[in-house]
Parts: structure tokens; sequence; C-alpha cells
């Protein structure tokens, strides 16, 4: 590549001055996935054309509880939300707030995002060392604006995760129940009926009603 990927912008992180992308490829009998590091001679060979941002985004209020079911690539819709707050921690702790950037002062403190991982193993696992690396300085801090629930289908002692079924819904989110202001669903036709389902039955329980989710 000819230009420098630093030129690439993205709407909640920058990002960083190295040659890391993940691509999707799709063609009509296929579908890899796979994380690419570029060498140094690759840098030069291999031409990329990014486009973007596409669609509305994801819409988020200032505050308010936010929730994300998602499985395999669908992490990747959500990892500059979770930069964002990995960020904005460290600018509300360790800078005096004169000095904060506007956009790190969009979200509220009561802002919180709940995030529900599904993969098939960790071999397949995407984004979680950030995920991980938010939760353990959120501990640090005494921050309580997000949480991360992970379910892996094949584990090598044969235990499958809990179902996302009605009941899964009902147990995670009724604590939330009336502060919630946003759900997000990103996932493979099964799991989003499935959910679909569950929030159509809770929905006066849990004060969820069909605009507030967003099937991805």
């Amino acid at each position: 590549m000819q230009h420098s990927i630093t030129s690439v912008k993205r709407s909640w992180t920058k990002i960083a001055n190295h040659g890391a992308l993940v691509l999707k490829d799709i063609d009509e009998n296929d579908l890899v996935r796979r994380n690419s590091i570029f060498t140094h001679e690759e840098s030069f060979f291999d031409v990329f054309n990014i486009k973007g941002p596409m669609g509305k985004g994801l819409c988020i209020e200032e505050s308010g509880v936010h929730v994300a079911f998602c499985a395999g690539t669908g992490v990747l819709v959500f990892l500059d939300l979770v930069s964002h707050l990995l960020l904005r921690a460290y600018y509300k702790h360790y800078v005096e707030p004169s000095k904060v950037p506007k956009h790190m002062t969009q979200l509220k403190d009561d802002f919180t995002f709940l995030f529900y991982v599904s993969m098939l193993s960790m071999d397949s696992e995407i984004g979680l060392n950030i995920c991980e690396a938010l939760e353990k300085v959120n501990r640090k801090l005494g921050e309580t604006n997000f949480k991360l629930k992970v379910r892996i289908s094949k584990r090598w002692d044969g235990f499958r995760g809990e179902v996302w079924d009605e009941k899964f819904v009902d147990d995670n989110l009724s604590p939330h129940a009336g502060n919630i202001r946003k759900v997000w669903i990103s996932g493979p036709p099964g799991m989003n009926e499935s959910l679909d389902k569950a929030f159509d039955k809770l929905a006066s329980k849990l004060g969820v009603h069909p605009h507030m989710i967003d099937a991805m």
C-alpha cells in the first residue's frame, strides 16, 4: 500500500500506526475470515480498497443501558465503542477536566454497555483482548459501565454455554428493566430469531419495544 493505514478514520477511535486489518472475503461459494498482519513487502505490493463508514451507525444514546448480542465477526461492530469506553476511563481518571477532548464527554456516567458474545471456540475469538482490557481497567478504577459475557460453543470439556433464549434474557436483563435504551443483535439467523422471540415476549417486563431493537 502506498498510503499509511493511519489515514483511515473511524467514528470513535483512531487507528494505531501499524498494519493490522480484519478482512472479510465473500464469494458466492464460501466465506473466509482471516486476521491479517501485513509484512513489509506485502504493504507495498497488496492493494486494498477501504470503504466506509457505511450504514446508520449504532445510534447510541448518551445514557442508559445498551445491550449487544453478537456472534463471530459481529463483535467487530462494537469494538469502537469498547475502545471509546477504555479511552474515556483514562481521560476521566488521569486527565484534568479542562483538557479532556469534547468527544470523550459524550457519554454520561450512567451509560452502561452489556456485551454478550458467542464464539465457536477460543481459536476463533475476535477482539476479546480489548474487551478484557476494559474489564481490567474498570475493576482498577471502580467503573461499572461495561460487562462482558462470553459463550463458547465448542469446549475441550464438552460443556456448551447457556442458550440465549427467553429465560437467559429474562435472568440477565431483568435487573435493568426500565433502563434499557438500545438492543443490538448481530449473528446468524437462528440466533437472531430466538432473541427476537424472547424480546417480543418480555417487552412489557423489560421495557424494550421493537423500535429499540436493531437486528444487524
